[in-house]
């Protein structure tokens, strides 16, 4: 369980604060659930000499309702409501003390994905803070039909919005174009018409919502950009033959400041430097060049890709593109943050959200120390420690 207190102080090591290009010496203070310049009375001290002190990692496509593994349906499909609940809120842990602070859940039963939510922000679980969609949009039939997101023509997808408004979601995810994990959809073909997409996004921002689109293939991307999306989940270009990137596309999204979330799977490792490997990586230095905004994401939960593994996802991120990794770690961040319209985390400034993580060696200079957890810090409370 979290040690409470009022005050903590994290004294003795090296410090990055989300945005600088290195860490820096100093002493980092925390005042109830925020970073503070100074505390009242006797704070409790977290001694982290020799470690580095940075703000907690936001994960921007997961799905803990999935376990990772090939028999992943088979299980969804065994769950009663309980055992899938269960089983998100220990995924939920694990991503936690990897740490992961701030997670955006893009497909779940929608009554799961908010009890979720409500617990943890509630203290009954440890789990990261939850933006959820719920279950995600999709026709008859669609993409992650089994979800219970099915909903058809323009009047059907506005009232599919208009409940999840009312459920209480965080984001309104739309399934754009076919989907790899669902037989019977196709992945190069869009599942909507613009008019239907347009309908999905007048309604959600009707109600101050965003929409992201779920699209693979260059017809479901080109057909949610021209309903006006704000974000784009993979984003792949995938085709037949292979994946083709349509650069002029590519510089719309950019310059209409649609938001990328280009899952980088766990599974790409296996494939480095394979034609599979080349592929997705010109795809994603094209997103980058044409200046695109962009959130760190894995769709951790799908097979190959662990929940917890966000960190081996910006490994492989960095080698993709040759970003420095202190670029990569900004993206899973404070960039990601703006995106994601979380002003309070994503960096450490005084008044901000105390998302802390504690880690050996400088992530600055190598992603690899990320998988050095020694302290995990969740509005203000020590929620995971090992060795410190």
């Amino acid at each position: 369980m979290p040690l409470e207190h009022s005050s903590l102080v994290l004294t003795g090591g090296r410090v990055w604060d989300g945005t600088a290009d290195a860490t820096a010496s100093g002493d980092v203070v925390v005042e109830d659930v925020r970073i503070a310049a100074a505390t009242e009375g006797e704070p409790e001290r977290l001694d982290v000499t020799g470690l580095t002190v940075l703000p907690g990692l936001i994960e921007a496509h997961a799905h803990l309702c999935f376990n990772a593994s090939p028999d992943w349906r088979a299980v969804y499909d065994s769950d009663t409501p309980s055992s899938m609940l269960l089983r998100m809120a220990g995924y939920a842990q694990r991503m936690l003390h990897a740490g992961i602070t701030t997670v955006r859940d893009l497909g779940a039963p929608t009554d799961l994905a908010i009890s979720l939510r409500d617990s943890a922000r509630a203290g009954a679980i440890v789990a990261p803070d939850l933006l959820v969609a719920g279950a995600p949009v999709t026709p008859t039939g669609g993409h992650c039909w089994f979800m219970g997101g099915e909903a058809d023509g323009v009047e059907g997808l506005r009232v599919a919005v208009r409940e999840r408004q009312k459920a209480g979601v965080d984001w309104i995810k739309v399934m754009a174009s076919g989907g790899n994990m669902t037989p019977g959809t196709n992945p190069f073909a869009p599942q909507f018409t613009v008019e239907e997409l347009t309908a999905v996004r007048e309604e959600a921002h009707r109600v101050g919502l965003r929409v992201t689109a779920h699209a693979h293939g260059v017809e479901g991307i080109r057909v949610a950009v021209e309903a006006g999306v704000d974000g784009l989940e993979h984003c792949s270009f995938q085709a037949p033959e292979g994946n083709a990137p349509d650069d002029a596309l590519i510089a719309r999204i950019a310059s209409e400041g649609i938001l990328v979330s280009p899952t980088i799977t766990g599974g790409l490792a296996a494939a480095e430097r394979t034609p599979r490997w080349e592929s997705r990586g010109d795809v994603v230095r094209r997103i980058f060049k044409a200046g695109c905004r962009v959130v760190m994401s894995t769709d951790c939960g799908i097979p190959n890709t662990p929940h917890e593994d966000l960190a081996v996802s910006m490994g492989i991120l960095q080698r993709l593109t040759d970003l420095a990794p202190v670029e990569v770690l900004k993206l899973a961040t404070s960039t990601s943050a703006v995106h994601l319209g979380l002003p309070d985390r994503g960096v450490i400034a005084e008044g901000t959200r105390a998302d802390l993580i504690v880690v050996d060696g400088d992530p600055t200079e190598d992603l690899g120390a990320l998988r050095g957890i020694r302290a995990v810090i969740r509005a203000g409370e020590v929620v995971y420690r090992a060795g410190v």
